[in-house]
């Protein structure tokens, strides 16, 4: 932590309402990659061989090439709203490696969302705020 940071307050309201893009972001990328991992399973692994199922492998080849890339610009908006929320926080270079990689882990970014808000509302517990000031006088 900084010198900087330390000394500034935080906008509380301007936190809160990046958190909660955030943890909107976070909810839907976690789906989006849910679905993406079960596209593959279905693409590579039960209709990817030959057999039984390789009509339709065409069919998730299709789809795979039409979700990838919605995949792909969600996560992108994932990583702009944890950037957002990281500047707006100050927090150290590995808290926003650490954004990024829970939207990477299948499932992980329901858990980071969760560690996330108790890490931000711990924040704004004990650095001091601009409405701090207000609720003193």
């Amino acid at each position: 932590m900084t010198v900087a940071s330390t000394t500034r307050p935080l906008d509380e309201v301007a936190v809160r309402t990046s958190f909660a893009r955030f943890r909107i972001a976070s909810i839907v990328e976690g789906i989006a990659l849910l679905v993406l991992v079960a596209i593959m399973v279905m693409r590579y692994g039960v209709y990817g061989g030959e057999g039984l199922f390789t009509s339709t492998s065409h069919t998730w080849d299709q789809i795979s090439e039409i979700w990838s890339p919605i995949h792909g610009l969600i996560y992108m908006i994932y990583v702009v709203l944890a950037f957002d929320l990281w500047l707006r926080m100050r927090w150290g270079i590995g808290q926003m490696l650490l954004l990024m990689f829970f939207g990477v882990v299948p499932v992980l970014s329901f858990f980071g969302e969760r560690w996330t808000h108790q890490k931000v509302e711990a924040d704004l517990k004990r650095r001091p705020t601009l409405q701090d000031e207000a609720r003193l006088a």
